[in-house]
């Protein structure tokens, strides 16, 4: 009995620290310091240039949010960034960045990264729904140079199967106002 106790107590003790161990694909987690999960981008996030739907501006510096990733699992070689508008196209849905062949030392991209890697940030008409946004952060087993530029979303999505260590994501959401 006090043998199992001292098992029991044990395993409390221990039971947080084993919890931060950073295999474990469930505690890979992503934060971003420009807006909560859930929370509203702001307008530098937005578009530059005026709408391909309609005659209306973007109103934005086409500025991705900075991202940050903790708990990446053991064996990761490579990080990928997706940014999804599943609202977008009557539902849907759209792509706004892919970002690949991040190196496994990296635990964030800074604010503004997309300008070097395809970000398109959002652009809808003034007083329009608000646009949810999944922002999708992957460890992937695979090493940077396995990705050829240019992959579009599926592309990608396709190339990484069976290589995903583990993902973790945010919600933003985005609603132009009326000037």
């Amino acid at each position: 009995m006090l043998k199992t106790l001292l098992a029991i107590a044990l395993a409390v003790a221990l039971g947080p620290l084993a919890a931060q161990a950073a295999d474990h694909p469930d505690l890979f987690a992503l934060t971003s310091p420009d807006f909560t999960d859930n929370g509203f981008l702001s307008a530098p996030n937005a578009g530059t240039g005026t709408s391909t739907r309609g005659p209306w501006a973007c109103g934005g510096q086409n500025v991705s949010p900075a991202l940050a990733w903790t708990h990446a699992p053991a064996g990761t070689q490579s990080f990928a960034v997706i940014m999804d508008d599943p609202d977008a196209a009557s539902g849907r849905g759209g792509n706004h960045w892919v970002a690949y062949g991040i190196p496994a030392s990296a635990t964030s991209v800074p604010r503004d990264a997309g300008k070097t890697s395809g970000y398109h940030g959002p652009c809808a008409e003034p007083d329009a729904k608000t646009h949810h946004f999944l922002w999708m952060v992957f460890a992937l087993d695979l090493p940077p140079a396995a990705f050829a530029p240019g992959l579009t979303r599926e592309q990608f999505m396709q190339q990484i199967s069976g290589h995903s260590l583990a993902e973790a994501s945010l919600v933003s959401r985005y609603q132009p106002r009326s000037k």
